[in-house]
């Protein structure tokens, strides 16, 4: 099967990539695309790759990363306009690979029209979302869609488009290139963005940074406003967070997140109320896989994915976690012992050899 992965980057993430890669003289497209994979950032790259290994033809745009789409656009003689450079190289990369299927991620800036005129050039156009969405997304074009998130399947179904359920998963290879006997230096981390569709998040951690010694990492969390702003001076006398600016680490991506989690005695996770009760974010696979103790909210399928009290700790209020990073810094052979059983789960179960069966099984079932 041929697929071609289609994703963007975050910003953020891509602004410090290309301060540790500015030089980009002497890379091919291939080359500088394999330098940004090597990162282990997000999860797309290691679809990419483990569905190459399945034997699928396959090909991998990400459209804002601008020195890898223009390299393409240079090497296969494209012209593209200034304004719109990112959609007219995206398009160019189609009709040149010609997939069977078009997997688009989250990028809603790309659907609608741009998918429109992609229709063309593949068999079908698949999605994964999982991100909160508006009403009004146009979805046409779109055969499928595939979501971690069960509430999403069933309102596209009801739309009458095809929709799958399928949990993320954990690219092992990410342990070949962090140490696995390093220090339990960080008592109890969190890894994440602080944005406003993190509501349950923002109200937990302010409060967590409170009471516990919580280290995070991320982004979102210093606003960079423009000093000719009246929010540039309010934000220097009045920051948003003083607590939880305190307890702020820096931004981690790639292999420096996986590095701090494996780092971390105990992590933390949250999931947000789109999920209604359920659970099953990419982070609960990222910290198990990575060898951490998950510290993670209870949800009516938490079972089905991992054992309570011997894969994973829970909590149903932010004085039960509390209590819980209490105990487990205090007892940290206790969270070794869970991390341990929990890494193991994730390898045989959440693995991407399962993840990309599973996610061709449907591109075929609906091709």
């Amino acid at each position: 099967m041929k697929i071609a992965f289609f994703t963007t980057y975050y910003p953020p993430f891509l602004h410090s990539f290309y301060k540790l890669n500015s030089e980009i003289t002497g890379f091919t497209y291939h080359s500088y695309q394999q330098l940004i994979l090597d990162q282990f950032f997000a999860d797309t790259g290691s679809a990419f790759h483990y569905s190459k290994q399945a034997g699928h033809d396959c090909f991998l745009i990400i459209a804002n990363c601008e020195p890898l789409q223009k390299l393409w656009a240079k090497e296969n003689s494209i012209t593209y306009s200034v304004d719109n450079w990112q959609k007219e190289i995206a398009l160019a990369q189609l009709k040149f690979f010609l997939p069977d299927v078009l997997f688009i991620e989250s990028v809603f800036e790309f659907y609608g029209d741009f998918l429109k005129s992609c229709l063309p050039y593949c068999k079908k156009i698949n999605a994964w979302i999982s991100t909160p969405f508006k009403d009004n997304l146009d979805l046409s074009g779109i055969s499928l869609i595939l979501s971690s998130t069960p509430d999403f399947v069933t309102k596209f179904k009801n739309q009458g488009i095809s929709a799958e359920y399928l949990l993320p998963a954990f690219d092992a290879r990410v342990l070949e290139h962090i140490p696995q006997d390093s220090k339990k230096d960080i008592p109890f981390s969190f890894v994440g963005g602080w944005s406003h569709v993190h509501l349950k998040r923002k109200e937990i951690i302010s409060e967590l940074v409170e009471k516990t010694k919580l280290q995070i990492w991320g982004y979102g969390y210093k606003k960079e406003y423009s000093k000719k702003s009246l929010s540039y001076y309010k934000n220097l006398i009045f920051p948003e967070d003083q607590k939880v600016l305190h307890a702020y680490q820096g931004e981690a991506w790639g292999l420096d997140m996986f590095g701090i989690l494996n780092r971390s005695v105990i992590t933390f996770n949250i999931h947000e109320s789109l999920l209604n009760g359920r659970v099953g974010n990419m982070r609960m696979f990222e910290a198990t896989g990575a060898g951490t103790l998950l510290l993670n909210d209870k949800g009516i399928n938490l079972a089905e994915l991992f054992t309570p009290g011997k894969e994973i700790e829970t909590y149903s209020s932010v004085d039960e976690a509390i209590e819980k990073v209490n105990y487990y810094t205090a007892h940290p052979e206790q969270a070794k012992a869970i991390s341990l059983a929990a890494q193991k789960r994730t390898l045989i179960s959440y693995n991407y050899e399962n993840y990309v069966n599973q996610l061709t099984h449907f591109f075929a079932k609906y091709l």
